[in-house]
């Protein structure tokens, strides 16, 4: 008589053998427990080994008909995270699933029933819910991007992301964006906060800000083998990113990473005066090495903190914000250093194209925020054809 298959579970009348494998965890950190069943031990086993080799060649056979906002979380986790992809990429990436995939009402399809409808309503949903364009391009971009991977390891027969029509801005909103005014600091205003901060690193940030229209992140992560030959070589910046760990806490730190666009890697002139003030700076950096001796922790910045560390851009705008204050100087935004410099080469008869390169500007259109002063330029231009009829 043939020996009876060992069994451990009951399915109505009939006998099975189950096992189980935890596949990972849901985005509360609980255990995602698969079964596995069979007549016999060896078959529920071997259905299990096969589900295992499918997820080490980096298949998911159950991705498919997963919900979307699991089957992402899954594809977040990990895929992309350990796609090489830069840490503020991720953290942008995981903030889009957090806000607008995860408990909505797209996140709960089944993935094998999503089509290009439920999506297109989302997002109307979205802008009638008071959400910029942008918030629906950036969701827009990070579901074509998952739908393209899950396209090509055949969990879904079509990206139904492809060729979908996004909600367009009407062109009296763009107009009305463009036409926002710029902020920039007078020449006297200039004088009472560099007279303010004497000789202070945070003068010597703002100089050079105000002298080469650099962005905050590029100035601090700036190196002394970046300035040579009278030029600053800008081909990184430093912010502060949520850098997840693997049992599912995170927290921010600075990191330095290479800049968004490839427009932003560029080398920018130094005025002689920004190149004197720098040789001050040194002078400042040794004596803080000196007073701190074994604490300092050695650098090669050139704007260190204190310490000798990256310097947190938290500190540097309370300094900001005090120092115009103590300097009798209405506040604005230390980016308004940025639109000073632009401004004052407009005004001083550079063409928009060299401005639009030494700002890092991915397209001239970006520079065209510049109008005030354009506008006035064009004027004085056209004066010449006066002569034409004199």
């Amino acid at each position: 008589m043939a020996r009876k298959p060992k069994t451990n579970t009951s399915i109505g009348e009939y006998d099975y053998y189950r096992t189980k494998l935890t596949i990972g965890y849901d985005s509360k950190g609980k255990p995602i427990i698969k079964q596995f069943y069979g007549k016999s031990k060896g078959e529920a086993e071997a259905k299990k080994s096969e589900y295992i080799k499918a997820l080490e060649s980096g298949i998911n056979p159950d991705l498919a008909s997963y919900s979307l906002e699991r089957a992402m979380y899954s594809w977040l986790w990990d895929i992309e995270r350990y796609s090489g992809l830069k840490s503020s990429s991720f953290e942008r990436y995981e903030s889009i699933y957090r806000n607008y995939v995860e408990g909505s009402s797209l996140g709960r399809l089944i993935m094998a029933d999503i089509k290009k409808l439920p999506i297109q309503k989302y997002y109307n949903e979205l802008l009638e819910n008071g959400k910029s364009y942008s918030v629906i391009t950036n969701l827009n971009k990070l579901l074509k991007k998952f739908f393209s991977y899950a396209e090509t390891e055949g969990y879904v027969v079509k990206n139904p992301v492809k060729g979908l029509k996004l909600p367009k801005e009407n062109e009296e909103y763009i107009d009305d964006d463009l036409d926002k005014k710029i902020e920039t600091f007078t020449v006297e205003e200039v004088n009472k906060i560099t007279d303010y901060l004497g000789h202070t690193k945070l003068k010597y940030i703002v100089l050079f800000a105000l002298l080469t229209g650099a962005r905050q992140g590029e100035i601090l992560a700036l190196e002394k083998d970046d300035i040579q030959d009278g030029f600053a070589r800008i081909n990184k910046i430093i912010r502060k990113v949520k850098v997840f760990n693997d049992d599912g806490t995170s927290q921010y730190e600075l990191k330095t990473t290479k800049p968004k666009t490839k427009t932003s890697n560029r080398e920018i002139p130094l005025p002689e005066v920004l190149q004197n003030e720098l040789k001050k700076l040194d002078l400042l950096l040794k004596e803080e090495r000196l007073k701190l001796g074994m604490a300092y922790t050695e650098n090669n910045l050139l704007f260190p903190s204190a310490t000798g560390t990256h310097m947190d851009d938290k500190n540097l705008r309370r300094s900001w914000e005090r120092a115009l204050k103590a300097a009798g100087v209405e506040y604005k935004n230390f980016h308004c250093l940025r639109h000073t410099y632009a401004t004052k080469l407009f005004e001083n008869g550079t063409s928009i194209l060299t401005v639009s390169r030494l700002l890092g500007h991915s397209s001239i259109k970006t520079t065209e925020i510049y109008t005030h002063v354009l506008g006035d330029i064009k004027a004085k231009e056209v004066e010449c054809l006066n002569e034409m009829f004199n």
